[in-house]
């Protein structure tokens, strides 16, 4: 558990990929066209079940729990995909809506852990992660939720490059500087 910013503690954070891991993120059903969705759902993943173990989520957590998803580009292969769809002069898929891509893959991960705090996607201009943070801040002081999980995802852009993820699951300080109360 980290301090990550003023008003809330780490209590799981994760890259991806990790090292050298080559393996591509996990197929997610009704997603195709882009890794973009199947990103999302594995950091989640990973992150919720470094903290809680399988799903769902404790039932005094799940309720409280809202996410955050940060990209700066967005689905940029499902937007390429729609693009060449138009292009060639066929019906694009209904499942490559792209502007519906990361608000659906949260309803996928928010449903898999039971989780009921509010969803929130955000393209910032500045910093991503602290970003994303501040805004995990907001909802934990008004108290729209006790945990924010938090995912940034970029998909790669250059030939050579990963695509990359990070996600970090967040509360409020208790008290007595301990972890968070549920």
């Amino acid at each position: 558990m980290t301090t990550t910013a003023s008003k809330t503690v780490t209590l799981q954070h994760i890259v991806w990929p990790a090292g050298g891991d080559l393996e591509p993120a996990p197929n997610l059903p009704g997603f195709t066209a882009s890794p973009f969705g199947p990103i999302i759902a594995h950091v989640a993943d990973l992150c919720l079940g470094g903290e809680w173990g399988e799903p769902p989520a404790p039932p005094e957590r799940a309720g409280h729990t809202g996410m955050v998803m940060v990209s700066r580009l967005g689905d940029m292969a499902t937007e390429a995909a729609v693009t060449g769809s138009v292009d060639a002069g066929t019906k694009a898929s209904p499942l490559l809506f792209y502007q519906s891509v990361p608000s659906a893959v949260l309803g996928v991960v928010s449903a898999r852990w039971g989780l009921g705090g509010p969803v929130i996607c955000i393209s910032p201009a500045g910093d991503p992660l602290a970003e994303g943070l501040e805004l995990a801040e907001l909802l934990i002081e008004d108290g729209s939720a006790v945990d924010v999980l938090v995912v940034l995802v970029e998909l790669a852009v250059r030939e050579g490059d990963r695509d990359r993820a990070e996600a970090l699951l967040v509360t409020a300080p208790a008290p007595d500087g301990q972890e968070g109360a549920a």
